[in-house]
């Protein structure tokens, strides 16, 4: 259903986007399993919205503290020019893409980081992945995006078709991604409990080897899971590495000693 002043406010503001999606998902996680377990998870959530509704940023200023080492006139073009792209870009029914401002700001910080590698966790139908994979094609060395995302060819409650990527980009996982980005696209398909690690040691990743990553991290949006993914990166990322996490939780904040977010996507530097 359409409701116009609703619509309208989180197309404009970047906090009314993250607010939306955030409180959403504590009600939806809370009604599906209730209980003491449940209970307490609310109340932790609500006073971690608390906390991140008092020290929201606006774009702009995230994208300053999060990349100090550019200009804000220089961050703000990649911004707009973010946000330009992403309102071009076709939405689908469901399947939870991002919204614009995330977008932008993904496009943003991977068009000023220019990382050498660019991981991201929930690929979902492809928006942020289809967003950094532009941020960064006129690199003189285009970036891989490793996207993880799950492998069951079933409809899931959010109302995705988890399809394997010889079905894409026609239905499914990472369906906005255009066929002309395929080959800098990695596909990492199953439990991410297990090939996240999997895919940390196969690339021989670690703390004496680490990378300069742009890390995006929008799967399951419970707090054990925001703590495992970001524990699970952290120590093999080098200086000056980003960990956006979309819709934190009191997890998230937790772990990264933040609360530093744009509406409800929460950025760490490393």
């Amino acid at each position: 259903m359409e409701i116009p002043i609703y619509h309208k406010a989180i197309q404009k503001s970047a906090f009314a986007a993250g607010l939306d999606a955030v409180v959403y998902g504590m009600v939806k996680q809370t009604f599906t399993a209730p209980g003491i377990k449940a209970g307490r998870f609310m109340g932790s959530q609500v006073a971690h919205i608390a906390r991140s509704v008092m020290s929201h940023k606006e774009p702009l200023d995230f994208l300053v503290d999060l990349i100090p080492e550019k200009q804000p006139g220089e961050l703000k073009s990649y911004l707009e020019e973010g946000y330009a792209v992403a309102a071009r870009m076709p939405r689908v029914e469901k399947g939870g893409a991002a919204a614009n401002w995330d977008c932008a700001i993904v496009y943003a910080v991977a068009k000023a980081m220019n990382p050498d590698e660019i991981i991201e966790t929930g690929t979902g139908v492809g928006a942020t992945t289809c967003m950094a994979l532009r941020a960064t094609s006129d690199s003189s060395t285009p970036q891989t995006v490793t996207t993880f995302d799950r492998e069951d060819e079933t409809v899931d409650s959010d109302g995705i078709f988890y399809a394997r990527w010889r079905e894409l980009p026609r239905a499914g996982v990472g369906q906005l991604i255009p066929e002309h980005e395929e080959n800098r696209t990695v596909f990492v398909l199953g439990d991410i409990n297990h090939t996240l690690p999997r895919w940390i040691n196969e690339e021989r990743l670690s703390p004496r080897n680490p990378i300069k990553a742009l890390v995006i991290l929008d799967s399951m949006h419970t707090p054990e899971h925001q703590i495992f993914e970001a524990e699970t990166l952290w120590p093999v990322l080098k200086e000056g590495s980003v960990i956006l996490c979309d819709d934190t939780t009191y997890g998230w904040s937790s772990w990264a000693e933040s609360y530093m977010n744009c509406g409800f996507l929460g950025g760490i530097r490393k």
